[in-house]
């Protein structure tokens, strides 16, 4: 970030900002304040300091990240603090960690790095009667150098004395920089900037997991590789608050230069104008969002990361399921290819809503992607669930619907995350089937669309839409959305997002304040199950924010204006602007 202070100024006069400072959610934010250091006192034993600490020191740019060096054991977490005219409140703060440290049972040491006076912390033992960990601080100029680990400082240090080997030089973060500043109008700078190497990332955090699970890990990263997805070599952009007119926005680069491989030629979005939205999409809904995407090409690359994912780097997987659903007399006996994806176009939307009262299954989704033969998909839907004995057929108003079975028992709903590194979950045992990813999947098509529907009832509900007034267009904050993306440079794009983030967040806020989100069925209930889940199988999470003090919901509605993005594809990537409103 640019400057701590600007950035704080310009967050408090958005009108999340303002919200924070609402009498009514006061109890609540210093609740939650609370909560919050509490959570993240691992950062002062990783670093020796927190957030609040920075805040306190900070006078100009501060950077955070994770180092890792192919072949250490260890990835660092550091951090570069500007204090200028303040180095004498920050030594302070060193020797009052100091202090703390030794009264807790820990020690320090001074050594020398590249020339630099050190100070090595060994932190006292956790609670549980572990080993803490070290934390090296280094007071140099106007800079506070922090680091978990001591390669990770050595290499701070030394790019301090020697030029050559910075972030600045790698081609994905230089591409990525240049790209979202190519965007900004002119006297314009970004509060926040970030970069994440995708594989990089994932490889340091294979170092934090338990050994005997690393060589796992580094297998997955490899055979994603291998299936040809190592063209992804960054994904980053700038953030600002309060600026352009705007609440928020961001421009985010994704950076993946051809030539694109294997089963990375499956990302293919093509860039149109034509975002006439279906008749079908209706005016009530939380967030909606529609694009280009060539499916068909999606299904004919697929088979590398099949492959190498489930057929565990195996060739020809991905061929012999294939056959399997065209040949085994048990199965479906379907073509995927040429009956059912063939038909496909490229049009695509997916859009959200929820029911009243908000309860853990309130929220409901729907897939819409466009066809170029209604009866030729129609007939190819029907193999594929006409023997499946999860589904049933039923028939509304004349349209056939393929109903997913409701189970016998309900279970709290997670997703498979299946090898994301640094997301620990049980493992499941054979017998264990995975949860769908909607439980109570409807399908149907109409209108030119494959309709994919979270729940039997609200795809009904779409199918019973009968005039324009009904739908998203006639909605005043879409069309501003719209007309704001044009003006942003999105009219020829290949998605574009609209959310109502006061319909949105709704479901969240009234889950949490329930102290129910353990037990949602939303997808950000499921991820959050997912990363949060207890050992013990079947249980389910404690809630880690207590909600119990928020005020009623229309004490924060008035503060959540509505959202927009855009995603153009480019020749290196795809480049995503998204901007938030003030609310009127």
């Amino acid at each position: 970030m640019r400057n701590v202070q600007e950035l704080r100024e310009h967050f408090e006069k958005t009108q999340i900002g303002q919200l924070l400072k609402d009498p009514a959610l006061q109890p609540f934010v210093e609740d939650l304040r609370q909560q919050i250091q509490e959570r993240l006192s691992g950062s002062r034993e990783q670093l020796g300091i927190t957030a609040e600490d920075v805040a306190q020191i900070a006078t100009g740019e501060v950077a955070v990240g994770v180092i890792h060096k192919e072949g250490e054991e260890e990835a660092g977490l550091a951090a570069v603090i500007t204090i200028t005219g303040e180095r004498q409140k920050a030594q302070d703060l060193i020797n009052r960690i100091v202090d703390d440290v030794k009264k807790r049972g820990g020690s320090t040491e001074k050594i020398t790095i590249r020339g630099e006076e050190v100070l090595a912390i060994t932190m006292p033992k956790r609670p549980d009667g572990t080993t803490g960990g070290k934390v090296f601080c280094c007071l140099q100029n106007d800079l506070l150098i922090t680091a978990s680990n001591q390669a990770a400082i050595e290499s701070i240090l030394t790019l301090q004395k020697q030029k050559g080997n910075s972030l600045t030089e790698v081609k994905g973060f230089s591409a990525i920089m240049d790209r979202c500043r190519r965007d900004l109008p002119d006297g314009e700078e970004p509060q926040i900037r970030w970069f994440v190497d995708p594989f990089g990332y994932a490889e340091a955090i294979r170092t934090t997991i338990p050994p005997e699970r690393r060589k796992q890990r580094r297998l997955q990263l490899e055979r994603l590789k291998a299936a040809g997805f190592s063209v992804f070599q960054g994904i980053g952009g700038f953030l600002s608050f309060s600026t352009e007119g705007f609440e928020l926005i961001h421009r985010t680069f994704v950076y993946a230069p051809p030539p694109r491989e294997k089963s990375a030629k499956m990302f293919d979005f093509p860039n149109g104008e034509a975002f006439q939205v279906p008749k079908f999409i209706p005016r009530d809904l939380a967030t909606i969002g529609m694009g280009y995407c060539n499916l068909l090409t999606g299904f004919d690359n697929i088979g590398p990361v099949f492959d190498q994912v489930i057929g565990e780097g195996e060739e020809g997987v991905w061929d012999e399921v294939l056959a399997g659903l065209k040949d085994d007399p048990q199965g479906p006996q379907i073509d995927l290819r040429n009956e059912l994806f063939a038909h496909f176009g490229e049009k695509v939307a997916i859009f959200t809503a929820y029911r009243l009262p908000i309860t853990t299954t309130s929220e409901r989704i729907l897939i819409a992607i466009e066809v170029k033969d209604e009866q030729a998909t129609e007939k190819g839907i029907a193999k594929v669930f006409a023997n499946d004995k999860h589904f049933r057929e039923r028939e509304h108003k004349g349209k056939v619907i393929w109903e997913r079975k409701p189970p016998e028992t309900r279970a709290v709903p997670r997703i498979e995350l299946g090898g994301v590194p640094g997301l620990a979950q049980p493992e499941p045992s054979d017998s264990e089937e995975t949860e769908p990813l909607f439980p109570n999947t409807s399908v149907t098509v109409h209108q030119g669309y494959l309709l994919i529907a979270s729940h039997f009832d609200y795809l009904t509900e779409i199918l019973g839409l009968q005039s324009e007034r009904e739908t998203i267009v006639r909605n005043p904050d879409f069309l501003e959305v719209m007309e704001t993306i044009e003006k942003l440079g999105g009219k020829k794009a290949c998605w574009r997002g609209f959310s109502l983030t006061d319909e949105e967040y709704r479901p969240t806020y009234e889950l949490i304040r329930q102290g129910k989100m353990p037990e949602s069925e939303t997808m950000l209930g499921r991820i959050l199950n997912t990363i949060f889940a207890p050992p013990e199988k079947g249980a389910v999470r404690k809630q880690r924010i207590d909600g119990s003090k928020l005020p009623d919901y229309e004490v924060v509605r008035r503060h959540l204006g509505p959202a927009g993005v855009f995603a153009v594809t480019e020749n290196d990537g795809w480049f995503i602007k998204g901007f938030t409103l003030p609310k009127k």
